[in-house]
């Protein structure tokens, strides 16, 4: 019974959505720490100057005290804005609700846009329940 509510309900679905999702933000933020230098990161994730609570938060992890983001001097703005995830410690790999040996192992990040930031990754496949 419990295999026949997951697949009406979209439960599956839903969770691999949020897996995917996931998965996207890493790239995308890997790809914007690579291609933005530290002002241009700051300026996109504080537009008006200001820090929302989640960069608050973090800005008390790392002792950083200012109330604008004209405070921040150059060391401050690379600690706070700056992730710095090596790609090759990247483990998350996405899901796929059908079972494909292909994609278990692929190379991402090879356009010409991604240049630098290629890899090896995969997805995780869910088999059909029998």
């Amino acid at each position: 019974m419990e295999d026949f509510n997951l697949h009406l309900t979209g439960d599956i679905h839903a969770i691999t959505a949020a897996n995917n999702l996931l998965a996207a933000a890493i790239d995308a933020r890997l790809l914007h720490e690579r291609a933005q230098d530290d002002e241009k990161l700051a300026q996109a994730l504080c537009p008006n100057g200001y820090f929302a609570p989640a960069l608050r938060k973090r800005m008390e992890k790392l002792g950083i005290q200012a109330n604008h983001l004209a405070d921040l001097d150059a060391a401050d703005k690379r600690r706070l804005f700056r992730l710095d995830i090596d790609p090759r410690s990247i483990t998350w790999q996405r899901v796929l609700d059908v079972n494909d040996r292909l994609l278990r192992k692929i190379q991402i990040g090879l356009g010409d846009d991604e240049k630098g930031n290629e890899r090896v990754t995969g997805s995780i496949s869910r088999s059909p329940a029998k």
